[in-house]
């Protein structure tokens, strides 16, 4: 059986025409949904690429803040707050309202003659909230070589979902607590920072952001991370 080309090309321009005449109806009867979409889409993956850039800030500050406490040997003890709510030690401290700035966290810590040096800083959603917050001490047994801040640190976050950052000030070593986890973390800021990511990541802080799946925010922020520091040589 011999088929006729043009026939079946004849067909095939048929076929498109009808599709394009097809999406061209739709498009004049739900053209502005069509439009509100595509203009939907393009907010989300923009609000994605920053609020990834923000806390790509937020990390690399605080490890590059932990880091700098830890090589001087300056003690403090930094709480970010996770699904449980803090607020009954945010009220009894120094409430206040400002972005994690390297510079007035460890002017914070480094000023020993200031009062709000001592007890714990608190950060909810990414700011500072609160300064020299004292939380109840763990009645369980501590080795000796751990301090108030790290009593502390065990002490809230037996009763709290929280993170508590320790900088000790005998060792300088860093380590964080999670609900019943004591982890001592890298000193080095390149690996502290994506520690710091995959512990958030790993529980859940990130679960109710679909744009930062977990493993999709991990590699995006390992990549912009690598971008950073090539643009800083």
């Amino acid at each position: 059986m011999i088929i006729d080309l043009s026939f079946v090309l004849l067909i095939i321009c048929v076929l498109l025409l009808g599709l394009l005449l097809a999406f061209q109806i739709l498009f004049m009867i739900y053209g502005t949904e069509i439009k509100l979409l595509f203009a939907k889409l393009h907010f989300t993956k923009k609000r994605q690429k920053t609020e990834i850039k923000f806390l790509l800030d937020f990390f690399n500050n605080l490890a590059s803040t932990l880091v700098k406490l830890a090589n001087d040997k300056v003690g403090a003890l930094i709480i970010i707050e996770n699904n449980d709510s803090l607020a009954p030690y945010i009220n009894i401290g120094n409430k206040i309202d400002t972005n994690f700035f390297p510079e007035f966290v460890t002017n914070i810590f480094y000023n020993h003659k200031s009062a709000l040096h001592d007890g714990a800083m608190i950060i909810r959603n990414w700011r500072i909230v609160s300064l020299s917050s004292y939380l109840p001490m763990t009645k369980k047994i501590v080795n000796v070589e751990y301090g108030a801040r790290h009593r502390a640190a065990f002490g809230i976050c037996e009763k709290y979902d929280c993170f508590a950052f320790v900088v000790s000030e005998t060792n300088g070593n860093i380590t964080v607590v999670h609900l019943d986890e004591f982890k001592l973390l890298n000193q080095s800021p390149e690996k502290l920072v994506i520690e710091i990511v995959k512990l958030f990541a790993s529980s859940g802080m990130f679960k109710d952001r679909k744009s930062l799946r977990k493993t999709d925010f991990i590699s995006q922020f390992e990549e912009l991370n690598k971008q950073n520091q090539i643009k800083q040589k």
